[in-house]
């Protein structure tokens, strides 16, 4: 039998349902045999949580066996007994319980992590798993600060451990296309690049940490905004080296952001805008994110696109053309696909349309629709593999260092050069966002 990856779990919030539900589907390649929680009957909780999950995993597989029997699949039969032995053994494990992460990195037989704290908090366990020489899954964003991102990615250098910054959106065929069409000269030199994130959360959403600093880290270009404006940093594959920002809790009764439009330009000599709204109402003809990049010769538009298998079709109306195994869990997201869609224009150079669009081509082996599971089951693999992640996690970190110039530029009203200096309290989480005069008033 092939070795799987003995996995513990920090932190076991709310979000660590969906991990629960991802880890029930991978039970052929890793097995979670720990939980750590600062509240011991959250550890608990969820530890019980895994095991019936893994249980009910068994039970799908068997229920997925004995259908391939009955239909003569066999190889479908062999593949969902095998499933089911290995689910069956995940839950037949005893998952131990700690109370600190520092008392679950001292367990010999966890080979990795899962670091699923609040976003302020991330930091502190990641470098700690990472010194112990433990391989780590972080949930995102990488980091509240520069100042951390940096102590991250030098903790996890000198210990050479396999780290990821979950950003399911950075996976995809049609980034990777994104990516290959910059970076082959044919768009010609850029002029323009520009990100436009059309979201909504209501006042209600911001309860218990929501909406704070010191909980959230930050809002619609943070904890919310990386799910594009990673994805986006990649295939421009150029950093923002300044910044001019409005930013701030328009409309909304919280510390962080709702809304951030910022002026920015690239180390490649192009501008453009990056707006981060959880303002946006939705609407039939407002995209929920929308990249742009413009050249010389040819312009390309990308539609990031998240969605549940449940809905029929993408925003764009891009057909889902398969959905992923049904998840154990309720509501999790763990079935959610990240997709993007490309496409190219020329008024000048029109013949350059097609060379563009082929170069998809050279990323066919990448999944069109990549889910929180494929993500999960990346990891891991490349753990056993001894393989390096396919995306560079320094782009979580220029993800942090644009988001800390932003709340600087806003903060302070004036333009902000990157890179941002260690001693700038900016760099460091130190610095703050605080509502203006000029911003309007909240209803009473």
């Amino acid at each position: 039998m092939a070795p799987k990856l003995k996995i513990g779990m920090i932190g076991c919030g709310h979000i660590s349902a969906l991990y629960t539900d991802i880890y029930a589907q991978l039970t052929d390649i890793a097995q979670i045999v720990a939980t750590a929680d600062i509240d011991p009957n959250r550890a608990a909780s969820r530890a019980a949580g895994l095991t019936t999950a893994y249980s009910a995993e068994a039970f799908r597989q068997e229920a997925l066996m004995h259908n391939a029997r009955t239909k003569g699949q066999d190889e479908t039969h062999d593949a969902a007994r095998q499933s089911a032995e290995d689910a069956r053994a995940a839950a037949s494990n005893e998952i131990r319980t700690y109370d600190s992460h520092t008392a679950l990195l001292k367990d010999p037989e966890i080979d990795a992590v899962l670091v699923l704290t609040n976003p302020p908090i991330r930091g502190v366990p990641v470098v700690a798993a990472a010194e112990a020489g433990k391989h780590v899954f972080s949930e995102g964003p990488m980091a509240k600060s520069v100042q951390e991102a940096d102590e991250i990615l030098a903790a996890v250098e000198k210990a050479d451990v396999t780290y990821v910054s979950q950003c399911g959106g950075r996976y995809t065929r049609g980034l990777a296309h994104a990516r290959q069409a910059i970076s082959s000269g044919l768009m010609g030199p850029l002029a323009v690049a520009k990100l436009e994130i059309n979201w909504y959360q209501p006042q209600s959403y911001y309860t218990r940490w929501h909406g704070t600093f010191e909980g959230e880290g930050g809002g619609a270009i943070f904890h919310h905004g990386r799910y594009v404006i990673e994805p986006f940093l990649y295939a421009l594959g150029s950093p923002v080296v300044e910044v001019t920002a409005y930013s701030g809790p328009f409309v909304r009764d919280i510390e962080i952001d709702s809304y951030t439009l910022a002026l920015v330009r690239y180390a490649n000599g192009a501008v453009g805008i990056i707006q981060g709204s959880l303002l946006h109402h939705s609407h039939p003809k407002t995209p929920a994110a929308r990249m742009e990049f413009v050249g010389e010769r040819a312009s390309m538009v990308v539609f990031h696109e998240h969605t549940a298998p449940s809905f029929r079709t993408y925003p764009s109306g891009h057909p889902l053309p398969s959905a992923p195994a049904e998840s154990i869990l309720l509501e999790t997201g763990a079935s959610a696909l990240f997709h993007h869609d490309v496409s190219f224009a020329s008024t000048n150079t029109p013949e350059v349309v097609s060379k563009l669009e082929s170069l998809v081509e050279d990323v066919n082996e990448l999944p069109e629709e990549p889910s929180q599971v494929s993500q999960s089951r990346l990891w891991v693999t490349c753990v056993l593999e001894g393989k390096p992640i396919p995306v560079p996690q320094s782009v979580g970190r220029q993800h942090a260092e644009f988001v800390r110039a932003a709340y600087k530029s806003a903060e302070l009203g004036q333009s902000v050069q990157l890179p941002l200096d260690t001693e700038d309290p900016y760099y460091s989480f130190e610095g703050r966002l605080t509502r203006p005069d000029w911003m309007p008033e909240l209803p009473a």
